[in-house]
């Protein structure tokens, strides 16, 4: 029976039924309403929300490149992060190019990400594995510049544009969802632009949703989790998206989140005391690699390194018997999953990353004695 899980939510049904009611009452206003408090939640100048992170990414990258009339056509890339992005970048016309990781926050390879830019890079895709903060330093002269912080929430803005995710296993689930935030009126404009070619949640979506979020809600309960979760493994993406379809949010959740945005402090705080705690509970395991959780990290889920790559599967099944419920999450590199040829040794640290990866529970509902026995039967695996 799993005790300890990867996601889990503090949003009550009743919740999900007020929410409903105002996105009624408030005739589609839902969207802007949710754009005004993610403004001022985030100091930033402007907030652009869309139906999910990926629809969201690929408006940003469809507005540089409309902005700048196509005359750069590369993107920049972690080679370890989520299949999806190559499929969006891919999807709005533009060409992929892969940078190794730093094995301790997931983001680039500093001296590879130099080496990387030239004249035809439009922009770098910053990403914040795990919620880590991972931001690259330096200055964009010339080039574009997006924070992927689907799986972190609201750190300050650095660059031209902030990407975050509203989906189920996110740090603010509204199930699905996603915004740009920016403070640069041109990009935020053009942003609106091309959004609004993409369609609203028909009537049959936005019931299917609420049935799933309600469901989503009801787990909380860990006999509700434990018999549905067959179920729920099988809704697991496990592989990436063909296709990125350009869609809105519901009013509905778009209200939910404006209810709940300005009550996302705490439970924000606690996963990063949650990773802190992780550090010190397994400093002395030699058998991992433990991550650099900088200030700014807002952790999603705390990644840890197994140094024998042929023990990997084997901590796994022996934490989810404990009752420890956890993911190897990316198999991967990017450039393997999709068969792109590469010189021997070039993303080297991504491929180290996706043979040892295990992530543990980092949601801010665990207390301070279920991070300790987790910490402590990770600790057995190796013994």
């Amino acid at each position: 029976m799993i005790r300890s899980k990867l996601v889990d939510t503090d949003i009550k049904l009743y919740e999900l039924y007020f929410a409903l009611l105002a996105g009624l009452r408030g005739q589609g206003k839902g969207v802007s309403v949710f754009e005004d408090f993610l403004k001022k939640k985030a100091n930033t100048a402007e907030a652009v929300v869309f139906g999910s992170g990926k629809a969201a990414l690929l408006a940003a990258l469809t507005a540089i490149k409309n902005i700048t009339k196509g005359e750069k056509s590369e993107v920049i890339l972690p080679a370890y992060t989520p299949l999806a992005l190559y499929v969006v970048i891919k999807q709005a016309g533009l060409e992929p190019v892969f940078c190794d990781i730093d094995l301790k926050d997931f983001g680039f390879s500093s001296p590879g990400l130099a080496e990387k830019i030239n004249k035809k890079t439009l922009a770098v895709l910053s990403v914040r594995l795990f919620g880590l903060e991972s931001s690259p330093k330096g200055k964009n002269d010339g080039i574009f510049v997006i924070e992927d912080n689907a799986q972190g929430f609201l750190t300050p803005l650095k660059w031209d544009l902030e990407l975050l995710s509203f989906n189920r296993g996110k740090n603010f689930p509204l199930f699905n969802g996603g915004a740009l935030l920016t403070n640069d009126d041109r990009l935020a404009e053009e942003l609106r632009k091309v959004r609004a070619a993409s369609r609203p949640p028909s009537r049959l979506n936005n019931l299917i949703t609420f049935i799933k979020f309600k469901a989503f809600c009801l787990s909380k309960n860990r006999f509700i989790y434990n018999i549905s979760l067959p179920v729920i493994e099988k809704m697991r993406e496990t592989r990436p998206p063909e296709h990125i379809f350009g869609e809105l949010l519901s009013s509905w959740q778009a209200m939910l989140g404006a209810g709940k945005i300005f009550h996302t402090g705490e439970s924000m705080q606690r996963r990063s005391e949650i990773a802190q705690q992780y550090l010190a509970n397994l400093k002395e395991l030699d058998e991992l690699e433990l991550p650099e959780v900088r200030p700014g990290s807002v952790v999603n889920r705390f990644p840890v390194l197994i140094k024998n790559k042929d023990k990997v599967e084997e901590v796994r099944l022996r934490l989810r018997k404990a009752g420890v419920e956890t993911s190897r999450m990316y198999l991967n590199t990017v450039p393997a999953a999709f068969e792109i040829k590469s010189s021997p040794g070039e993303y080297k640290n991504a491929v180290y990353a996706a043979e040892r990866l295990l992530v543990l529970p980092c949601n801010p509902f665990l207390s301070d004695k279920e991070v300790e026995d987790i910490s402590n039967k990770v600790k057995k695996c190796f013994r």
